[in-house]
This record gives C-alpha cells, structure tokens and sequence, in this order.
C-alpha cells in the first residue's frame, strides 16, 4: 500500500499555508500534472503521492509562497551565558 499525505501534511513539510497547498494541488489536478495515485476524495479532502510532491512542491515555489509563515505566538530564543568569577 502506498503512503499518501493529507494537504494538512503537506503543507507541514513544506511550511506553507494549507489554502497555498490546496490551491496549487487543485491547479494541478486542472492541467492533469498530478499523477493517478493522488486523489479527491469527498468535498475537497485529497490524498496525495509522495511522487507528487516535487510538483506541488515547485507550483507553490512558483506561486511566491515557498517563505515560511510566523506564527504571532513565536517566541524568539533567549540565550544566556552563566559568568563564574575567578577566585584567588
């Protein structure tokens, strides 16, 4: 059986928004790019081949999208160095 990833999953691995990730994946089920073993199932959940990833991958790099997307709630990292004093 072949694995097959959610647009959820997918757009996790390529850090971009799920709507850009559904956006592209419909465009290139329009042009007949997506190969038969990723597929519509539903209303508008797909599941697709890992062989399509490179695709979606490029159309969405193609889109201007490819830049991950901050989340308001991230924190930036706080590093501090402990000093010890010499003693004599």
């Amino acid at each position: 059986m072949t694995t097959r990833f959610s647009i959820a999953e997918v757009a996790d691995m390529l850090h971009v928004p799920v709507e850009a990730v559904r956006a592209a994946v419909d465009e290139l089920s329009a042009l007949g790019e997506l190969t038969a073993e990723s597929f519509v199932f539903g209303d508008r959940n797909w599941r697709v081949a890992p062989s399509d990833m490179k695709r979606i991958q490029a159309k969405v790099q193609e889109e201007g999208q490819s830049e991950p997307v901050k989340e308001a709630n991230q924190r930036r990292r706080i590093v501090r160095k402990k000093r010890i004093a010499p003693t004599k």
